[in-house]
């Protein structure tokens, strides 16, 4: 099952195929070797994967390599089509919006259960909500789950429950913490405390007797782990309120979940709440204030809480627990989330990664493991598929679990997904029979003439396949180190982006817009005049729903070389010595176009601008750090959309306080049109102030569009319904191979 070692070696020094210079070239119609039909099997998809997935948890799993994988091993409460589109039902028989698109309401489907037989409930899609949120998770995914109510307090580790009457404030208020201590300002250093990391958090405990870690009612013999005396623990939630389970025993004895930490790792289970009868923080003062009346869950009174009135509440009175999010599970199968703002666009962001619902009770025992069989003998999952095997940088193999609710739409039998994280590799182990298809857009830039027919005189192989894709490929600008507006819009007008195509060569569409879209020429008169513009409109636009609402992006700093250089000199007068005497730009290795962009640019600037570029290439982990940190200049990355809508999938990225800023970009005027269009309840009105936003964005040259991607693919004819998709969102379990294809074949 392992990957021949010396086919590998061959492969990665261009023995197969001969990169650019095209030696060995197949003569047939297919680049792929194709096998025997008695060699086919019907139901083992073999595919080239663009590399080591980093995790196949729902929470954490953020890449391209691991996020195809992660859908067919976990369920979502919706799923996607073959054409891309959020409309398939999951564990979520049906859903329902309110008018004012404010409250969302899921049907769980009964029956459903996880691989070891464990019924699968409302109360797991709550905690897996919560736990993508949680600040211990530290989920690169908590992004998506903080449009519910409270979801920013929430992953900042700063709104509570008032668990009792206290300072005028009833039990079951819902508070933020605004700061430490009884008096206002009269601790410098109090206020500091409130806003780092060891802020004393009033959800911390201790017993003062062994804790016995189990599952929800299970009796001490049955703990998995034990803590000392005195350790301590951080509540998570508590059994028997709005959005968690129920107390066990016929006396409803609360109980509570909680993490302890391990060394590098951690732990979770259940503990009767009345053994932890310590709490540390809880004589400590914290300055509170009411939520806004919007983050209030629908049947909380707005008017019951002053809303400016800073309260003093001591740690003993509040907990941050689940029903803070505005979130209730008011039976086994209904999960109501609200939001505080109008948010049309949930159904289409519930089947995110971070919605795939995880096992609580595989999920406690081994928080960094449970998905991994290297670690874990029987890996708990929901999906059509389940993981077999995980060997490192070799493969990942997935096969069918007969017992998923929709066995009957599963096609595959087994996926082999092989973690090649070298294009020129992956395409020659493709060449030579090793797989049935490549992941996409995992093609070098040096095939792109060969595999499209170009050097061969027009030919191009019917197994490789180019279609549009929902992403743009851009310059992250590093705004607090290259601090000079008319510095990062003179590098944005030196480029002059009609040349990319001549090396991308996959038809890619060149693009100083930042949102992705098609070239309005391309369009349909029907859908031109739905976005008003015409053929001969420039620039790109995006069918947000079709029939009902286009977006155009503003159109960006295009190509002007006489506008970069008075943008330059500009830029020279106001920084004086501080101008740069070169720039450095970063990009990850392994993508061989990533490479040729980077040169491209490099003598873009040098020729425009007369400036010089440093190129510096990064493994792809170490690069995704850098970047994240801010330990850059300039660098290549990309934004691919789960769905056509600029303000959540795009444009929030680049606000102050998200997680996902690498442009270490802050505008307060960003931030109110921002905030504007997240309050519209009109799509089309919120549509303009995107629209606005992302002019603002691209005016200061806070970030530079270069092209709106293809996705470029390989696919042996006998791989059926591995569909290629606007999104790049597959159901792979939905592909099957037919050893019978030929007959299928026009002459």
């Amino acid at each position: 099952m392992r990957m021949n070692q010396s086919l590998v070696a061959a492969v990665l020094a261009g023995g197969l195929l001969g990169g650019a210079a095209g030696c060995g070239l197949p003569e047939g119609d297919y680049l792929g070797k194709i096998p025997k039909p008695s060699d086919i099997d019907p139901g083992h998809l073999r595919w080239c994967n663009s590399g080591e997935p980093e995790s196949l948890d729902p929470a954490m799993a953020s890449t391209t390599t691991a996020i195809k994988l992660v859908f067919a091993m976990f369920d979502g409460l919706i799923n996607y089509d073959l054409h891309g589109n959020p409309v398939s039902p999951g564990l979520a028989a049906s859903w329902e919006a309110s008018a004012d698109q404010r409250r969302f309401t899921f049907h769980l489907r009964q029956g459903a259960t996880w691989t070891d037989g464990t019924p699968i409930t409302a109360y797991d899609a709550a905690y897996s909500i919560v736990r993508v949120l949680h600040p211990l998770t530290a989920s690169p995914n908590s992004k998506a789950a903080t449009y519910f109510k409270n979801g920013d307090a929430f992953a900042a580790n700063a709104v509570r429950v008032v668990m009792n009457d206290v300072d005028g404030l009833a039990a079951g208020a819902l508070v933020t913490i605004e700061g430490i201590g009884a008096d206002a300002g009269a601790d410098p250093a109090a206020t500091a405390w409130a806003t780092a990391k060891d802020r004393p958090d009033p959800n911390t405990r201790t017993g003062s007797s062994r804790l016995a870690l189990r599952d929800l009612g299970a009796p001490v013999s049955a703990a998995y782990a034990t803590l000392a005396p005195g350790s301590k623990i951080t509540i998570i939630e508590i059994s028997g309120r709005r959005a968690t389970l129920p107390s066990p025993g016929d006396g409803g004895t609360p109980w509570a979940y909680v993490h302890a930490a391990r060394g590098s790792d951690a732990i979770y289970g259940w503990v009767p709440l009345s053994d932890l009868d310590g709490a540390p923080n809880a004589d400590v003062v914290y300055r509170v204030k009411a939520v806004a009346p919007n983050q209030l869950p629908g049947d909380y009174d707005p008017a019951a809480v002053a809303r400016d009135t800073i309260h003093r509440v001591r740690g003993a009175d509040l907990l941050m627990l689940p029903e803070t999010l505005g979130m209730s599970v008011p039976d086994p199968f209904t999960l109501v989330l609200e939001t505080p703002d109008p948010t049309p666009f949930l159904f289409d962001q519930i089947v995110h990664r971070a919605f795939r619902l995880t096992p609580r009770h595989a999920v406690s025992r081994a928080p960094t493991r449970w998905f991994n069989p290297r670690y874990t003998k029987d890996v708990v999952s929901s999906g059509p598929m389940r993981i077999a095997s995980w060997r490192e940088r070799d493969y990942v193999q997935l096969v069918r679990w007969p017992s998923y609710w929709d066995n009957a739409s599963t096609k595959l039998d087994k996926l082999t997904a092989y973690s090649i994280d070298d294009q020129v590799a992956s395409v020659n182990f493709y060449i030579s029979g090793g797989c049935d298809a490549t992941t996409t857009n995992n093609v070098p830039a040096s095939y792109i003439p060969i595999v499209n027919g170009e050097r061969r005189g027009g030919r191009a192989y019917k197994d490789y396949f180019v279609a549009r894709y929902l992403g743009i490929y851009f310059i992250l600008v590093n705004n607090e180190k290259l601090n000079n507006r008319h510095l990062r819009r003179a590098l944005a007008l030196a480029i002059d982006r009609a040349q990319l195509p001549r090396i991308t060569k996959a038809g890619e569409t060149p693009s100083a817009q930042l949102t992705p879209g098609v070239p309005i020429s391309q369009m349909s008169e029907a859908d031109r005049a739905l976005c008003g513009v015409t053929a001969d409109t420039p620039g790109i636009a995006s069918i947000i729903e079709p029939g009902k609402y286009c977006y155009v992006p503003p159109p960006g700093l295009d190509f002007n070389p006489a506008q970069a250089k008075l943008e330059l000199e500009l830029a020279r007068k106001e920084m004086g010595a501080a101008f740069p005497k070169t720039i450095v730009y970063k990009y990850n290795s392994g993508v061989e176009q990533h490479k040729l962009i980077a040169e491209f640019l490099q003598e873009q600037w040098r020729e425009h601008l007369g400036m010089a570029t440093t190129l510096e290439s990064q493994e792809w982990k170490v690069y995704i750090a850098d970047t994240r940190q801010g330990n850059y200049e300039l660098g290549r990355f990309g934004n691919i959309m789960n769905f056509a809508d600029p303000e959540p999938q795009m444009l929030s990225n680049f606000m102050c306080k998200s997680p996902d800023n690498r442009l270490k970009y802050c505008d307060p005027a960003y931030e109110d049109v921002m905030g504007q269009a997240r309050r519209e309840p009109d799509r089309a009105k919120r549509l303009l102030l995107a629209r606005q936003a992302e002019a603002m964005l691209l005016d200061a040259g806070a970030i530079i569009p270069l092209l709106v991607y293809t996705q470029k693919t390989l696919q042996m004819p006998y791989v059926k319904d591995l569909a290629i998709t606007f999104n790049d969102q597959s159901p792979i379990q939905k592909a099957y191979l037919d050893p019978n294809w030929q007959s299928a074949v026009t002459p």
